[in-house]
C-alpha cells in the first residue's frame, strides 16, 4: 500500500510536473527582475546585468580606403 501512495506517478500527471517547473522558472525570473529594479531605483549599478560588458573596448568602425578608377 505504501508503494502506491509513494510512486510518482499515482500522485500526479507529467504535464503536473512540466506546469511546475515552468511556474517556478517564471516565479525566480520574477524575483531576480524585481531585485534588480529595486538596486537601479536605489542608484546602485549592476555590472554583471549591464550591455554591453563594462570591461569590453568598443571596436573601432573599419574605414575603408576608397581606390580611384583607372
Amino acid at each position: 500500500m505504501e508503494g502506491i501512495i509513494l510512486d510518482l506517478e499515482a500522485l500526479t500527471s507529467p504535464w503536473n510536473l512540466v506546469g511546475g517547473l515552468v511556474l517556478l522558472a517564471i516565479v525566480a525570473g520574477s524575483i531576480l527582475f524585481g531585485y534588480m529594479a529595486g538596486e537601479e531605483k536605489a542608484g546602485r549599478r549592476l555590472h554583471w546585468a549591464e550591455w554591453p560588458l563594462p570591461e569590453s573596448e568598443p571596436s573601432p568602425p573599419f574605414e575603408e580606403e576608397y581606390r580611384l578608377a583607372a
